[in-house]
């Protein structure tokens, strides 16, 4: 339990990385208003920030591996690919 404890912030952590990813993905956008018209279009992040806020969901591993926190790391990795795969099944109008 306290593997999961200490894993808990870094999940919540990924699903609004994840969750901000979807919400400003242009192709997903794209797709929408195929299909609807009401979508908005205030939100927007650069290529640039995109890929950082992409590269920032490896940072939990860092101290997850200081504190030796292997099974932490597990549940991380998990956790991240249960999340992105969950999010990205919604509909847009959703997110």
């Amino acid at each position: 339990m306290n593997h999961l404890i200490m894993t808990l912030p870094f999940i919540v952590f990924s699903l609004v990385i994840v969750f901000l990813l979807a919400h400003t993905d242009p192709r997903r956008k794209q797709l929408s208003n195929k299909t609807d018209n009401t979508t908005n279009k205030k939100f927007v992040l650069s290529p640039f920030a995109r890929k950082l806020l992409a590269w920032s969901l490896l940072l939990p591993f860092i101290p997850l591996v200081v504190m030796a926190n292997y099974a932490g790391i597990l549940m991380y990795a998990g956790a991240v690919t249960v999340i992105g795969w969950a999010i990205s099944e919604l509909p847009t109008s959703v997110i």
